[in-house]
């Protein structure tokens, strides 16, 4: 996985057609060039975004297969990923520098000062070497990848007993603050070596541990845990995030911020009309600029799918916009990959598959300290701005203060549906955010683009296709003559059997998931030279189906189907939206909104949820309960979906109700049917 720019000389492949972009012939048009007949045609710079935005072009050396860099995303393990940073850093130092003489040398031992990483620090050769496999990548991280795992001996020759002894020596002597030596740890991982020797048959003898044994075992502990652990906790934060400061930028996307806020609004279905609750926003801005990269909002919390839709909005042109929604004026042409992206601390951030993702389009993740909101001041600033831009002055805006006096009942005002949210954020962002003067700038922010950059100089994914793949959940499943299994459902195709008849009857293959959509995943063959996207055999009942979404229908089928069906889960997925109009019908305000939450939100576990339960998931708001009855629900042992609600006035202690069975009342003492 890189990035490339549309310039003159760049092989790319058009619906399937081998070509090259020959010249600019202006502002708006490109000659391209066919591989094979010669034959010249013009296309102009959106037609292009257009084609590249739906999988019709390509960026050469990506058709094939995935590229050897991308599939090691999947391939390396984690002390590859963390020596190849160890280069990059190397490689960012003395990348504007000659290819070598003193500066570079002075480059090269600053960095390794620093890091005392590797073991010596590295030659201006190796450096050089180094610095042209990452620029010929287009930045990608994977090209730094030593791959010394498929090299030689894979395992010690030490036994594992012998390494016990020396992550004991190392804990009990290096890792304190009497800070000794890597040889007097030596030494004494020795001593206790020796010691068990003296316990065993001269035929069980244990060998006695190298210096570089120590050393190499020490390498493989994270240097914040070593300087932490030998200068104490506060030295440590404050060396390893001494780096972190404010940053001035002087081109677009040569930094961004991300963050999420939730909206003060709630937000009713397109079909139920039935309250959902709060959504969050993740949203992406250009700090050049001040332009909106990418946007996601969703009723799913803060996650690393929220992270990576927002990043996958940034990343891709956006020609489609103007189509899905006619009423916009302007087009939204702020997209692109940045080259350094600064986030908070959240756990979603965090992610591995992110982190790697990130770094393999040549992304480097700055994070802020702690509780220091102004190391992000720009999407702080833009998120307080939106939200009071589309939330507040909307029936339905949410009032902490007023809802604790219980004065205010937003469900009953929530008239704003989910798809008119959605008219309503892009039109604020593209005809009023970008529009609008800005006073950093002395212009509006789409001005400022577009005066700054120009279409063919932003950078994009060379496969966008491969997106999904990186940042998707990874799983490991086999192969069999049934397809992939993965939480109950079946995963098959004409690509996946010709893979079996070539590798075997029975493979064991990583997939990637994205848990939104359960429709499809995309499976990593074991040679790992190809990808397949590959559809749910049952898509009548996947296709957009979330995982919690898909738990909540295998818990109803369990509990409420008691004869075994085929198409059990379909069944119970009608039943479910069933109940749900029954509900909108008889207006119980609060199973309304929790039922509601069943169509959008993605895999939680409520602390309040009984095990086996299928009423708790669909009861849980993400965030304020639609009114002050809070979560008094009494679950009966019936069958029953919804339970009956304590009033908003209950008293401190509500007493205990069994919640009664739910009639059908257009049929007066029809239960219903079970």
């Amino acid at each position: 996985m890189g990035i490339f720019n549309f310039r003159s000389g760049l092989p790319v492949r058009i619906d399937g057609i081998d070509a090259t972009l020959l010249r600019k012939l202006d502002d708006e048009t490109w000659q391209v060039e066919e591989d094979k007949t010669k034959r010249i045609r013009e296309y102009k710079i959106g037609e292009l975004l257009s084609l590249y935005q739906s999988g019709k072009l390509m960026s050469s050396g990506r058709f094939e297969a995935p590229a050897r860099a991308t599939l090691a995303l999947a391939d390396a393990d984690t002390n590859d990923w963390n020596r190849a940073k160890v280069r990059r850093l190397y490689v960012l130092a003395v990348m504007d520098l000659p290819c070598r003489g003193p500066l570079t040398r002075e480059a090269i031992s600053r960095i390794f000062a620093k890091l005392k990483e590797p073991v010596e620090a590295p030659s201006e050769a190796t450096v050089r070497r180094w610095r042209v496999r990452y620029q010929n990548s287009g930045n990608d991280l994977a090209s730094l990848l030593p791959y010394d795992s498929n090299k030689g001996n894979r395992k010690s020759r030490f036994p594992e007993e012998c390494l016990n002894f020396v992550a004991e020596a190392i804990d009990d002597v290096y890792l304190t603050l009497e800070r000794k030596s890597i040889q007097d740890t030596a030494d004494e991982a020795s001593i206790r070596v020796k010691k068990e020797n003296k316990l065993r048959p001269s035929s069980d003898q244990l060998p006695l541990p190298t210096y570089r044994l120590v050393r190499s075992s020490i390498a493989k502990i994270p240097a914040y845990d070593v300087y932490a652990a030998r200068y104490g906790r506060t030295a440590a934060e404050k060396r390893f995030r001494a780096v972190l400061k404010h940053h001035t930028t002087t081109a677009p996307l040569e930094r961004a911020q991300i963050d999420h806020t939730p909206l003060d609004l709630l937000v009713i279905d397109d079909d139920s009309l039935l309250p959902l609750g709060r959504p969050y926003v993740t949203s992406c801005i250009d700090c050049d600029t001040r332009c909106i990269l990418g946007m996601h909002i969703s009723f799913e919390p803060p996650s690393n799918l929220t992270v990576a839709r927002c990043l996958q909005h940034a990343f891709m042109p956006k020609t489609s916009l103007l189509a899905s929604y006619p009423e916009l004026k302007n087009p939204w042409i702020s997209h692109g990959v940045m080259s350094v992206l600064d986030v908070d601390n959240g756990a979603e951030f965090h992610s591995e598959s992110l982190e790697n993702g990130c770094y393999s389009l040549g992304i480097e993740i700055h994070y802020s300290p702690r509780k220091k909101a102004w190391f992000k001041g720009m999407i702080e600033r833009f998120q307080k701005t939106f939200n009071e831009g589309v939330s507040h002055g909307i029936p339905g805006t949410t009032f902490s203060s007023i809802l604790e006096k219980q004065d205010y009942d937003p469900s009953k005002f929530a008239v704003v549906r989910w798809s008119t949210l959605k008219k309503i954020a892009n039109m604020w962002v593209v005809d009023v955010y970008h529009q609008k003067m800005h006073r950093a700038l002395g212009m509006p922010p789409a001005r400022k683009w577009a005066s700054s950059i120009r279409p063919e100089d932003i950078p994009l994914p060379d496969n966008p296709t491969v997106l999904n793949f990186i940042f998707g959940k990874p799983e490991v499943r086999t192969l069999t003559h049934k397809g992939i299994e993965l939480h109950g459902l079946f995963y098959n195709s004409g690509e996946l059997t010709l893979l079996r008849r070539r590798l075997g009857d029975s493979l064991r293959v990583e997939v990637r998931v994205d848990t939104s959509n359960l429709g499809h995943i995309v499976v990593l063959a074991p040679d790992r030279n190809e990808m397949y996207d590959v559809q749910c055999l049952n898509i009548e009942y996947a296709a957009s189906l979330s995982l919690y979404q898909h738990r909540i229908c295998k818990r109803f089928a369990k509990k409420f189907l008691r004869d075994y069906l085929p198409d059990g889960w379909l069944e119970a997925k009608s039943r479910i939206r069933e109940i749900v109009e029954e509900e909108i019908f008889y207006k119980k305000r609060q199973t309304r909104s929790t039922a509601a939450r069943y169509k959008y939100a993605e895999p939680t576990e409520s602390p309040a949820v009984k095990t086996g339960s299928l009423i708790p998931p669909l009861l849980a708001l993400p965030n304020d309960p639609v009114s002050g009855a809070a979560d008094n629900i009494v679950r009966g042992d019936n069958d029953s979906l919804f339970g009956e609600q304590q009033p908003a006035s209950a008293p401190d202690v509500p007493k205990q109700r069994i919640a009664p069975i739910y009639r059908d009342r257009s049929l007066p003492g029809k239960k219903l049917n079970n």
